[in-house]
């Protein structure tokens, strides 16, 4: 048995150079094109997933409207929690952050979590404990997940087994608006899942 699951990055928002993670914030008039026009070459859905974060939800309620499928709105798939540094822009949080500084957090998330913030431990268990109960019932499902390039990336962080706390996903991915990723999941005779990334 094997399932298939797309993993859909929301396109452009309307404020750029924001650290924009639980913030709520729209797509622009391109980034909801970019979505259009990348799902257009993703047929076989008979499932999807998405953040409640209006970037991901409307274009996802949109779609299952459209293509009369159910949507299940998932808050475990929201972005990273930022704390007091969430919206803020890029220049503003280099030139204003300390004890963690933007720049300690980028090094090591880990042992760095800003004021208010959601830690990267907790981010990534929510992550985690989202994929594991997808895994766990073997299915033939084909599923589309509207989501966020921080959540797409602990994701594969998980599927290509990097270390714990390992932050080479933050650095060795570049998910930008729209991109989708492709896996596979197939499962053996005892119902164990194999997860792999298709280029």
């Amino acid at each position: 048995m094997q399932s298939t699951w797309y993993f859909l990055r929301h396109g452009e928002i309307v404020e750029q150079g924001i650290l924009c993670g639980r913030s709520d914030i729209n797509l622009s008039p391109l980034g909801w094109q970019q979505l259009e026009d990348v799902t257009k070459g993703i047929t076989a859905v008979t499932q999807i997933f998405s953040s409640p974060l209006v970037r991901c939800s409307k274009f996802a309620t949109k779609i299952s409207e459209q293509r009369q499928l159910s949507v299940e709105i998932v808050d475990d798939l929201q972005e990273m929690d930022f704390g007091l540094w969430d919206g803020k822009p890029f220049e503003w949080l280099w030139c204003n952050t300390d004890k963690p500084s933007i720049g300690d957090f980028w090094a090591d998330p880990w042992s760095h979590t800003p004021q208010g913030a959601e830690s990267m431990t907790n981010f990534h268990l929510r992550v985690q404990t989202w994929w594991q109960s997808q895994l766990a019932i073997p299915n033939d499902e084909c599923s589309l997940v509207i989501t966020h390039a921080g959540v797409i990336k602990q994701l594969l962080a998980m599927i290509l087994q990097f270390p714990s706390n390992s932050v080479k996903q933050l650095s060795i991915f570049d998910v930008g608006y729209a991109s989708v990723i492709k896996v596979q999941v197939y499962y053996d005779e005892q119902g164990v899942a194999w997860p792999k990334v298709v280029f």
